[in-house]
């Protein structure tokens, strides 16, 4: 179990981590706050982790499918979908987490660029 400053030492330092350059707003540290902060880093930690996780494995899947499409492009050649630039994914990677919703990363990684399917008996 840790102890209340030690507590308090974590809560401050994810605090500084949630607002960055922002200042921290002013909160009276007593126990009772100490405790509820604590228990937010923690399960916002964990969530952290959990989205991480999930990007990471969507990321996994998008290359996968590109490479199954690239495949399907070629035995077939009527087909072709544009995969989101890599240089869009690796943006992701720097983004801070609290910064997106999961859904939002998710819709970034899976976005396709409608013009670019295309599928015509000439091929």
């Amino acid at each position: 179990m840790e102890s209340q400053e030690e507590k308090e030492a974590q809560v401050a330092t994810w605090l500084k981590k949630i607002f960055g350059d922002h200042p921290i707003p002013q909160y009276e540290v007593n126990p009772r706050t100490t405790e509820i902060l604590y228990h937010l880093s923690e399960r916002n930690r964990v969530r952290d982790r959990d989205v991480h996780l999930v990007i990471e494995d969507l990321k996994q899947k998008a290359s996968e499918y590109e490479s199954e499409g690239a495949a399907f492009s070629q035995r077939h050649g009527c087909f072709s979908v544009s995969s989101v630039p890599s240089s869009t994914v690796r943006e992701i990677g720097r983004v801070k987490t609290t910064d997106y919703t999961s859904e939002e990363k998710t819709g970034v990684l899976f976005r396709f660029n409608a013009e670019s399917i295309s599928c015509s008996s000439e091929n």
